[in-house]
């Protein structure tokens, strides 16, 4: 019984996790400014001029969107998908009625529709 005891201590001697205050050291300090969040390009712990001019996200979907005209549909609803079958967004029901003429965007993917006119 004393032998199984000896055996377990002297396996447990052996596989013992070094203390967090070690494994502390070994890690590197992050600078200030990635603390008090005034760098908004942290994620990484040296200083170098961020890839991204514009932003993280350099689409120019935005652009994009704005030539396509708007779609014109009859009656004062239209149904938008985002025209992309498995690669859409969840149906957007968009009232164009009772707009005066204007376009009404899609909250999705942008795109806008307006009623046609006589349509009603």
């Amino acid at each position: 019984m004393k032998a199984i005891q000896l055996l377990r201590q002297a396996a447990l001697r052996t596989h013992a996790r070094p203390s967090c205050r070690a494994l502390s050291s070994v890690i590197p300090e992050a600078p200030q400014s990635a603390m008090d969040g005034s760098d908004k390009s942290l994620n990484r712990l040296e200083r170098t001029e961020s890839q991204y001019k514009l932003g993280k996200h350099r689409s120019n979907a935005l652009e994009l969107i704005e030539k396509v005209p708007p779609i014109e549909v009859e009656g004062d609803m239209a149904i938008c998908d985002g025209g992309g079958g498995a690669l859409g967004h969840p149906l957007e029901y968009i009232k164009v009625g009772y707009r005066g003429g204007n376009p009404v965007s899609c909250v999705y993917c942008g795109l806008k529709y307006v009623q046609k006119a006589g349509g009603h």
